[in-house]
């Protein structure tokens, strides 16, 4: 009987350690997408300064490529991150408990992201309360039925009507960026005479002759609540290891520095946005005591039941571990 050559044998060799060998190197680049306002201020620090890629570098990734973009809102980066054409993204509670609950836990935060309060202005004398808004009264917010916002209201709307009239503001809702639902709404004209943002923004229009506050978050929820959290699949944690921790390491770097040295991250965001308003404005909100920058998800569970309870997701996580990954377990989370 003839021998198998040397070189065939070879090739069957590494045939056989290619089949049971190490997995497949791990990914070259991390695409990232926030959104809008001082609440992705982490995500801009992360950019300016580079972080991601120096934490791949510290985990042996070599140079990886980070690309960054901006959605106007959490169904939008829902839709980018099941495409596959986003790895991490940042959701608010009710983005992260319908994508959580659609895919069976395929997609889970990563952590928390922040506390910052959302706000209902309005340029309208006859509104006082939810009692006086009529069908002519619209409200920008950055996405009906499914933002932070949008679920807010509807949680307003039940203590105010009962759970029958909870979608009684829904028909008002315009879905538009929070600096675009700005313009329109300081603009005198058109049909946007209500908005429901967040800071700077909320600071912005209250600077405004006329701009009153209607309710805040805090008001409506009886406590902070996390304002977002970051959000990715499980198959990218799974088959890319290094690269969520690189980018898990970079966010906490980004979270320290912004506690810090807060004026340094304030003229990073400057940069990152363009935006006009004076360092020490931005300063100022920044140290509001009711906006913290942390990673620990605060009061998740609240707006989980209430979309439960409507509908709004079929399924309920028994508690808000379930729809995080392991990592932020030990999290003093609510």
């Amino acid at each position: 009987m003839k021998r198998p050559s040397f070189p065939i044998l070879l090739a069957c060799f590494a045939a056989l350690w290619l089949s049971i060998g190490p997995a497949h190197a791990e990914t070259n680049e991390i695409r990232v997408a926030k959104q809008y306002g001082l609440g992705y201020l982490q995500m801009m620090v992360m950019e300016d300064q580079k972080m991601v890629e120096k934490h791949a570098r510290a985990q042996g990734l070599g140079d990886v490529k980070v690309t960054w973009a901006t959605f106007r809102s959490s169904d939008v980066m829902n839709d980018a991150l099941l495409s596959s054409s986003v790895d991490f993204v940042c959701l608010g509670v009710p983005g992260i408990a319908t994508i959580w609950a659609k895919t069976n836990g395929q997609v889970k935060a990563a952590s928390g992201f922040n506390f910052l309060p959302l706000q209902l202005n309005t340029r309208s004398t006859h509104i006082k309360g939810i009692r006086d808004f009529t069908d002519k009264d619209k409200i920008a917010l950055p996405a009906v039925k499914v933002s932070m916002q949008a679920i807010m209201l509807q949680i307003w709307a039940s203590k105010e009507f009962g759970d029958a009239g909870m979608t009684k503001l829904d028909p008002l809702t315009v879905s538009m960026t929070h600096s675009d639902g700005m313009a329109a709404f300081l603009s005198g004209a058109g049909e946007i005479n209500n908005h429901f943002t967040s800071p700077p923004f909320i600071q912005r229009e209250m600077a405004k002759p006329g701009i009153r506050k209607v309710i805040s978050s805090t008001e409506i929820l009886g406590g902070p609540i996390s304002f977002n959290v970051v959000a990715a699949t499980a198959k990218f944690q799974q088959e890319n290891p290094k690269a969520y921790a690189a980018f898990m390491a970079a966010l906490q770097e980004a979270t320290d520095f912004i506690n810090k040295d807060k004026r340094a991250a304030a003229e990073i965001y400057v940069k990152a946005t363009k935006d006009k308003t004076p360092i020490e404005d931005l300063l100022a909100i920044m140290n509001d005591p009711t906006i913290e920058y942390s990673l620990v998800p605060k009061n998740i569970m609240q707006m989980v039941e209430f979309m439960h309870k409507t509908g709004s997701i079929k399924v309920k996580p028994a508690s808000w571990k379930d729809m995080f990954f392991p990592n932020a377990h030990g999290m003093a989370g609510s």
